[in-house]
């Protein structure tokens, strides 16, 4: 019957009382219940019948009259204060649900519980019942579609409620639409006279070309392009904002007097709604997908004659000016846009972009008013599933992110060598700009960890000053909280500052309820308890509290809207935007500084006068500000170097000269320990270095799929004949990445970039995320935190030697949280990639500390699971690798305790040198030495690969080259002659096997695909036999996948704990197995029985053979019996798990058998 009921009657039927509670719990499947922690009030409790656990409730539901359907979104967003107060309050610890829900009159509102602040929520009234967002949304709460899962560890059921539940994002569709009228405005300004208003944004080369109206040569200019794609994106975003604020506060919300757009209090789309007619719609989302990624020429356009192609004019509104509506759109357009910069201004009206924005906006609806409307008749609420004012303000970030991902492309076709727009993949824009849209669970788990621990202890601090009731420190107390700064320094569409900015403005009511003295509270207006007090807060946090910096304009757009959305619950409706641009939101590239880090004190004391001013104008006349700042950053800039030859392009500035009230005292002398208190975002993982295929793909797509350098060769050549001055952007292109490796590598300006591991420099290509942690490092005070998005070889690689250096010997390191992207966290980051959160801070570690990690994981939602966490002891860490500080990447603690004690039972290679492992020679660099062995004589060496090995076997039949022993002989001596281990180099983690090995019989030699031992001479043949039945081992092959995920480095081979012979009781055994082993090669090793004496194994099948000595070796390991199983389902890949629960069960018999004799 449930199924049967409409949710629009459902919703009829609510009047905010105890009823509806029931008759909501009968349409969603639940069974109601009071509250268990305080039965007597009117909070009730849905639960599920799919447990008996009655610990754990689905929702928190109250009654509320006063809900309705006129209640605004201000109104909405304060219900989510309600939901605090039911968490920590109204519900104990032991009694936990996954939503709160408020039942008013026709109007239903959803909070989750966890995870989500005030614009996490589910609106459902009579607008939005028959949308289908909503009622898909609105389904993921009912009981037949939520998962319960009982915990293994005994705390009872954990029920799980999707996150789409509470999903509201603009649209595809939407979004679709407003990419083909980017692509659209990015055409007619080029095209057009419009292009003017760019002139005094573009480069002097750039200029040129807009004077000549030399288009060909415009769309090939990356300033131009750059600040094109950001005017038209602010226009756009003007447009989105509008609607936001409209939304939220009403559509009276931009009445200003004086400034009627004609429809009284009507919203912008009522007004042009008035002076048109629409005889179409829109069309649907494919079809503009079609059209969007059609390379329309750009052509010369007059007055906007035919600025539609026909398939254009088909897919989009048709619309008509009414009759005496004639000049009535361009009035509106100028209207409008005074009407925002007077009602709110902030940051899309700032600055030289916004006033060309400004005028571009309305000479096009002087000029062609149709063209100016279309846009927004086709993104019209109307026409989506959705509603303005429900979208949260990472729905803002999305829409920058997809603006980066799939991107507006203005170039030269291939094939015509005409100028052409269309709307494709811009991979490179994104990955050049690190622009990844971050998950909502990373932000809050940051945030977590890093804000709200320092508030909290600020907090605690105040508290403390209040007990003891002297002013003075309870005023110093509060002036130490207000001085928490945070910042991202690759802030992207702004989640981290969101995040950051909506803990510490939830504070607001826990910091007001303390017991200030009226002296202090007179002393700081947000402790006043006036009607405007939460507002004051928020506005002080977010203008002193809440930095970022990023190398993409429109990013810092984005950022700043995102913020101003978030504080809009508290703002008074007639206080204008905040202008952060400039002030807490700086556009530069933070990794390149115009003053090397290590040159500051000497830079900026030559500049201490003017650096007071500076300091001063910042917050008395911003204007002059900013003519001192860009004047003495002109002064500086030489200082970075080469680099500096490209200062406008990558963005190069002076952070300390755009903060300067976080890095000068007000003497204009640089503080000693100046700097954030928290830094935390995700910045770029990109390796600096030239990328043919990226630029050359931009001229022809075919470039990136061509088999080989030869071709690529070929095609550069050809695109370079079409269009000569390519061959001039990809020189420039290589020189400045070329100075930005010579800046990032100077010791001027890092010195963690590189690290000396057994006397040599690690040595591998420069990531920008290392460059990324060093700088946040710089630019934060000593006793920071940090948590910061990595790839995961943080963890592991060579070349993050002096990263994690960095971090664990001068920090407290916290956590190395690591996710793989098979569920793809990340979308546009390949599925194979592994990433971690490292969080750290404070003060040095100590020595026997730990930290928290975990490896491998796929459910984000793992980051507040501390079950899957293991104690990850420094200890072990310095004493597996005191060089390198490696981490082992164990799946879990169980395999990680197995893994420490393995490899703590003998010392590893590094120490004992047991075996010493190099190459003969390589297969690239030496191949001209190779002979095919059709044309090889007998007296030529074979040269063994990796594939031609298995453990024990070589497979001689398959050699394809040989070499002459000449050769041989000069490259290794006599070494060849005799009996060498050889250890296959390619290993996967996830392959049955990863340590293979076997005994190479002598006149052989082998690529650099087969390690082979150096150390024959000083090493019996013996003690060979007994080191290679280790290698071959489960067990040293358990250790090993721990270490590597590939290949098997030098380094991972170190780490091996192979025992001395004298160390082993059994050795004789397991030298005897080894040699039985190596005798089943048909034809090979027959003389091992001459020179190591023995029969004992004589006649044994291999499986015996091999489930012997694998038993031997757990025993002397002193391996238990579950250590054992636990060690060989490791083994167990999908495509061998018969075959290896086969092995284990004989090695198990033998174990039992052996354990008996022991």
């Amino acid at each position: 019957m449930v199924d049967k009921i409409h949710i629009k009657d459902v919703l009829d039927s609510m009047m905010g009382d105890q009823e509806s509670i029931n008759v909501l719990a009968d349409y969603l499947g639940y069974t109601v219940g009071k509250n268990p922690v305080n039965p007597d009030s009117d909070l009730r409790i849905y639960f599920t019948d799919k447990t008996e656990d009655k610990s754990t409730g689905v929702m928190a539901v109250l009654a509320m009259p006063d809900l309705n359907e006129n209640s605004n979104t201000i109104q909405i967003r304060k219900l989510y204060e309600q939901v605090i107060d039911i968490k920590n309050n109204q519900l104990g610890s032991d009694f936990s649900v996954s939503v709160v829900g408020f039942i008013g009159k026709k109007r239903l509102v959803f909070f989750p519980m966890i995870g989500g602040y005030r614009d996490t929520r589910l609106d459902i009234n009579h607008k939005t019942v028959n949308i289908d967002l909503y009622k898909r949304n609105l389904n993921y709460l009912k009981n037949d579609t939520i998962v319960v899962e009982e915990s293994p560890f005994g705390f009872g059921a954990e029920i799980k409620i999707d996150d789409k539940a509470f999903r509201r994002e603009l649209s595809s569709g939407f979004l679709t639409t407003v990419s083909l009228y980017r692509k659209k405005l990015s055409e007619w300004i080029t095209a057009s006279d419009l292009k003017k208003y760019l002139e005094n944004l573009v480069s002097d080369k750039a200029k040129v070309y807009i004077e000549q109206n030399n288009i060909s040569a415009l769309v090939q200019d990356d300033s131009y392009k750059k600040v094109l794609s950001t005017v038209v994106d602010t226009i756009s975003l003007r447009q989105l904002m509008r609607r936001f604020l409209e939304g939220y506060y009403g559509p009276d919300s931009f009445n200003v007097d004086g400034i009627a757009l004609g429809v009284g209090s009507g919203t912008l789309d009522e007004a042009i709604e008035k002076a048109v007619n629409i005889a179409k719609n829109v069309s649907e989302e494919k079809d503009i997908k079609k059209l969007n990624r059609q390379k329309t020429s750009i052509e010369q356009l007059d007055i906007f004659k035919a600025s539609f192609t026909p398939e254009e004019l088909e897919a989009t509104s048709q619309v008509q000016v009414k009759e005496g509506k004639k000049g009535y759109l361009a009035d509106l357009s100028k209207k409008a846009s005074k009407q925002f910069e007077l009602a709110y201004g902030g940051d899309l009206f700032a600055g030289s972009i916004g006033d060309a924005a400004t005028k571009i906006d309305n000479e096009l609806a002087n000029q062609n008013d149709v063209d100016w409307v279309k846009p927004y008749v086709d993104t019209k609420e109307g026409n989506f599933s959705f509603r303005f004012e429900d979208m949260p303000p990472e729905a803002i970030e999305k829409q920058y992110e997809d603006s980066m991902s799939q991107n507006v492309q203005i170039t030269l076709d291939k094939e015509t060598n005409k100028p052409v727009v269309f709307f494709g993949d811009d991979e490179v824009e994104q990955k050049n700009k690190g622009a990844y849209y971050t998950d909502q669970h990373f932000v809050d788990y940051m945030v977590n960890q890093t804000v709200a621990v320092e508030f909290q202890k600020r907090y605690d601090a105040i508290k403390a000053s209040l007990k003891d009731g002297d002013i003075k420190e309870i005023d110093k107390s509060i002036k130490h909280l207000l001085n928490l700064k945070i910042a991202d320094f690759s802030c992207g569409g702004g989640s981290f500052l969101r995040g950051a900015f909506l803990k510490i403005a939830e504070q607001f009511n826990m910091l007001n309820s303390l017991d200030f003295p009226q002296e202090i509270r007179d002393k700081y207006d947000f402790l006043t308890n006036k009607e405007d007090s939460q507002y004051l807060w928020e506005d002080y946090v977010m203008k002193h509290m809440i930095y970022g910096v990023d190398i993409d304009y429109k990013a810092v757009i984005i950022s700043s809207l995102t913020l101003t959305l978030s504080s809009l619950e508290h703002k008074p409706k007639n206080t204008k935007l905040p202008q952060l641009i400039g002030r807490t939101l700086i556009h530069a590239n933070s990794l390149i500084n115009a003053v090397p880090y290590y040159k500051r004190e000497n830079v900026f004391s030559k500049y201490q006068k003017e650096i007071a001013k500076l300091r001063k104008l910042k917050f008395t006349d911003f204007n002059a500000f900013i003519k001192l700042r860009d004047e003495l950053t002109e002064k500086v800039l030489p200082e970075a170097g080469d680099v500096s030859k490209y200062a406008s392009f990558i963005e190069i500035n002076c952070i300390e000269f755009c903060l300067p009230e976080i890095f000068f005292n007000e003497d204009g002398t640089l503080k000693p320990h100046g700097g954030l208190d928290i830094v935390i975002g995700n910045p770029p993982w990109e390796i600096w270095k030239p990328n043919s295929d990226e630029f050359f793909s931009e001229y022809d797509a075919s470039y990136r799929s061509l088999p080989n350098k030869r071709a690529k060769k070929q095609l550069e050549k050809k695109i370079i004949t079409k269009m000569p001055n390519v061959a001039e952007k990809w020189q420039d292109e290589q020189d400045r990445i070329k100075a930005g490796s010579k800046y990032y590598r100077s010791t001027d300006n890092f010195h963690y970039q590189t690290w000396k591991v057994n006397g040599r420099k690690t040595s591998s290509d420069l990531n920008l995320y290392k460059v990324s942690l060093e700088r946040f490092a710089q630019l934060a005070k000593d006793n920071a935190s940090f948590s910061i998005l990595v790839p995961d070889n943080f963890a592991t690689d060579n070349g993050s030697t002096g990263i994690r250096h960095l971090v664990i010997d001068h920090y407290k390191l916290n956590e190395f949280l690591s996710f793989e992207n098979k569920k793809g966290i990340f979308e546009a980051v390949h599925r194979s990639y592994k990433f971690a959160v490292l969080t750290f801070g404070n003060k040095k570690t100590e020595k026997e500390a730990s930290f928290k990690a975990f490896f491998y994981r796929h459910d984000l939602s793992d980051l507040n699971n501390d079950e899957v966490k293991l104690d990850y002891p420094l200890s072990f860490l310095f004493e597996m690798e005191p060089e390198r500080y490696a981490m082992v990447e164990a799946r879990n603690t169980v395999i990680f305790n197995l893994f420490r004690k393995i490899r703590a039972t003998f010392s590893p290679l590094r120490d004992t040198k047991l075996i010493k492992f190099s190459r003969d020679f390589d297969g690239t660099n030496d191949a001209d030495l190779f002979i095919s062995v059709s044309q090889a004589t007998n007296k030529d060496i074979p040269l063994y690969e990796g594939k031609y090995i298995n453990q024990f076997r070589i497979m001689p039949d398959k050699i394809a080259y040989k070499i002459k022993r000449d050769s041989v002989e000069k490259r290794v001596g006599d070494l060849y002659k005799e009996y060498r281990i050889g250890l296959r180099k390619v290993a996967r983690s996830t392959d049955k096997r990863s340590l293979i090995a076997t005994l190479l019989p002598p006149n052989v030699t082998s690529t650099y695909s087969l390690q082979v031992q150096r150390n024959v001479e000083q090493t019996p043949l013996k003690n060979q036999l007994l080191y290679l039945g280790f290698i071959n081992s489960y067990t040293v092959d358990f250790a090993l996948r721990q270490l590597i995920s590939i290949n098997i480095s030098q380094i991972s081979l170190q780490q091996l704990p192979i025992p001395k012979i004298e160390e082993i009781k059994d050795a004789a055994n397991i030298i005897q197995i080894s040699k039985e082993l190596l005798k089943e090669n048909d034809g090979y090793y027959q003389d091992l029985d001459d020179l190591v004496h023995g029969d004992a194994y004589q006649g044994y099948s291999h499986d015996e053979l091999v489930a012997e000595l694998n038993a031997r070796v757990m025993l002397d390991f002193n391996l238990t019996r579950q250590e054992v199983v636990t060690l060989m389902h490791t083994f167990e890949s999908a495509a061998h798990k018969k075959e290896v629960q086969e092995e284990t069960q004989r090695i198990l018999d033998c174990y039992d058998r052996l354990s008996e004799d022991r």
